[in-house]
């Protein structure tokens, strides 16, 4: 087992975690699997041997049921639970969307699934349950009435919220994870800013409960810089949670390692994370290649936490007196050349 990846003199909480479908059998839409499946409990003890101090599940990975025996054994290999999600994308009944469902009864099949989620996330002891909008949006124009879906939102997270303080207080938070499209044409909750408005239209005696978990690769996607996002969600006080990964362009979601596609710009990102006094956990939500055996599978997570290490300890590195004269200079390009020298280590 390899030492776990720690993030020196971060605010809170140091260790980094993954999620437990960063493991998977390598299949894509175009293709089945091309690994044998490891048992999802069986993947804990692996992102424990990768240096990772957290973990991540949706509510068809560790169901409810098995929290009992999930908490055991992560508790035994030194594992915490960052954040628990309810699944809202991978049951056939959610195919045209849960909360925002033109029919009744799915939406509240959603809701049902959600508290159930706010348990098993007490459960785990975790402190984040994520809502990922998966299915949420539209594939044809006019299949649903966007305003009604806005609406449904809001009851539907108004409702959730409602459960999760009546019955844990503040012991809970829920943070949403926007994305633009894959699995749907247009997803709603599309980016930060949708999120943001979202919760600002949420009953103020939940709305504090509610915050964001950016993905790096979403905001890549949506051709969006995920810094500004970052910034944008720290401007609000709502940066609960945060994935980090790599994206090759706007593509499909791609999950690589971190620090692979643009390690300038993941530099910047670290540094107003510093800067910011970031508290809460950095998680990766990166996925193992079709072509890596299952010997190697733990790769995707040891080489996004040593480039997540190396990155870090060089934003530390970063003169911030430097930064604050380039700028009162305006001369942005000799910033990014200090950025450079800063990342590649050389004077």
């Amino acid at each position: 087992m390899r030492n776990r990846f720690i993030l020196k003199a971060k605010a809170g909480s140091s260790g980094v975690g993954a999620g437990v479908w960063n493991l998977g059998p390598g299949n894509d839409p175009f293709g089945g699997p091309t690994r044998e499946s490891i048992p999802v409990l069986d993947r804990l003890p692996l992102l424990a041997e990768a240096g990772m101090s957290f973990y991540e599940a949706h509510d068809h990975e560790i169901p409810a049921a098995d929290a009992g025996r999930a908490a055991k054994l992560a508790e035994q290999l030194g594992l915490s639970c960052a954040m628990y999600t309810p699944s809202f994308f991978a049951d056939p009944i959610f195919k045209d969307g849960a909360m925002t469902s033109n029919d009744p009864a799915i939406r509240g099949k959603s809701l049902e699934n959600a508290r159930i989620a706010v348990d098993t996330t007490t459960a785990l002891g975790a402190r984040t349950m994520v809502f990922w909008n998966g299915r949420e949006g539209f594939d044809f124009v006019l299949a649903k009435n966007g305003r009604d879906s806005f609406k449904r939102l809001v009851e539907g997270f108004n409702a959730v919220g409602q459960y999760a303080r009546e019955k844990y207080g503040d012991k809970v938070r829920l943070a949403i994870e926007p994305k633009p499209n894959e699995p749907r044409a247009n997803m709603y909750l599309a980016n930060v800013g949708e999120v943001l408005y979202l919760i600002s239209r949420l009953d103020p005696d939940v709305r504090p409960l509610f915050g964001v978990n950016p993905e790096t690769a979403h905001s890549r996607i949506a051709g969006l810089d995920y810094i500004w996002d970052v910034e944008l969600c720290l401007e609000a006080g709502k940066l609960f949670h945060i994935h980090l990964n790599g994206q090759d362009g706007q593509r499909f979601d791609q999950d690589l390692p971190f620090g692979y596609t643009e390690p300038l710009k993941d530099l910047a990102l670290l540094v107003v994370l510093q800067d910011a006094g970031y508290a809460n956990i950095i998680c990766f939500d990166v996925k193992a290649p079709r072509t890596d055996s299952i010997e190697n599978i733990q790769d995707i997570l040891t080489v996004s936490g040593q480039n997540l290490v190396w990155l870090w300890e060089r934003a530390l590195a970063v003169d911030r007196s430097k930064i604050e004269q380039f700028r009162g200079e305006n001369r942005p390009t000799a910033l990014t050349g200090y950025l450079a020298s800063c990342l590649y280590g050389t004077k």
